[in-house]
Parts: C-alpha cells; structure tokens; sequence
C-alpha cells in the first residue's frame, strides 16, 4: 500500500513539472496569412551623448482581414509596434533605444556614491534567434501566433545630429 501512494506521488510530480516544462515554449507557425516582401534593419546613433538603437521595418502584404499586430522579438530586444495598413499592405516599424550613461560616481567612502544607479540587465526573450532572425507576434480572433522572420537585411547605421 505504502509502495503504491510513493509510486502515485512520483508520477503526479513527474506530470505537473511537465507541465509547467511546456509552458515556456510557442509554437512557430510555418505558413502565414501574410506575405512579407521586405525586411530591414539598422543601427542609429543619436544627436545625444550615449543615445543609439535599433529600428526593424518589415513591409507585406494581408491575405486576411481579421490579422493584427503586436511584438516583434529582435536581437534579444522585444519591440511592440504600431502597424499600419494601407489596403492589404501593411508597414511595421519597432524601435528600440538605449542611453548609456557612465557618469558612476566612485569613492572610498559609500554614502559618497549616493546617486549611482544600480546596473540593469536585459531580459531574455523566449526564442532563440540569430542576428538576422525576428519573430514576428500577429493576432488572428483574439489568438496570437509567431512567425519566424529570416534574413533581415541590415542597412547602413543612421548618424542624426
């Protein structure tokens, strides 16, 4: 009897980790309800000191009127976006900027150091990708799905003033 309740416990906790195992991952669908006729990206740097970023445009065209859409993941940055429709064309911009500030204020003495901000780390996004990769977020119904984007074309870095 005892042999059986440890041999039920076991197998309760087996399925409940896997469970929470499968959460985490989302399926990436092969065929979209769009079609995507160009992908770029491009590194800026800003007119400020320690301002630069990232810019991701992705233009297609809709097959489907009820298709939304929301994220895009990139270089380990999520973007949320604004897209645009013109007919069954749409445009996609995310943008992504980053301050860099350095001005850390070291000395013997800690209270002396009041100000400095504590370092922050990125979050990791929940795909794998390689540099030219995106997952592409879209929402059909109130249902969202990914779509892998690959061979992002990257253009020349914008200086602006």
């Amino acid at each position: 009897m005892y042999f059986r309740q440890r041999i039920i416990k076991i197998m309760l906790l087996v399925i409940i980790s896997f469970g929470f195992t499968q959460c985490k991952s989302q399926k990436v669908a092969e065929k979209a309800p769009f079609k995507i006729t160009e992908k770029t990206y491009f590194y800026f740097a800003g007119g400020k000191k320690g301002t630069n970023g990232t810019t991701i445009k992705i233009v297609g065209n809709a097959t489907s009127l009820n298709l939304g859409f929301t994220t895009i993941f990139f270089q380990n940055h999520e973007y949320k976006i604004i897209p645009e429709f013109k007919g069954e064309k749409f445009i996609l911009v995310g943008s992504n900027t980053e301050i860099t500030k350095n001005d850390l204020n070291m000395h013997q003495d800690a209270a002396s150091e009041y100000g400095n901000e504590a370092p922050k780390f990125e979050k990791k996004i929940p795909f794998d990708l390689e540099k030219n990769q995106a997952i592409l977020v879209y929402r059909i119904n109130g249902k969202d799905f990914y779509y892998k984007i690959t061979e992002i074309k990257q253009l020349a870095t914008v200086y602006y003033p």
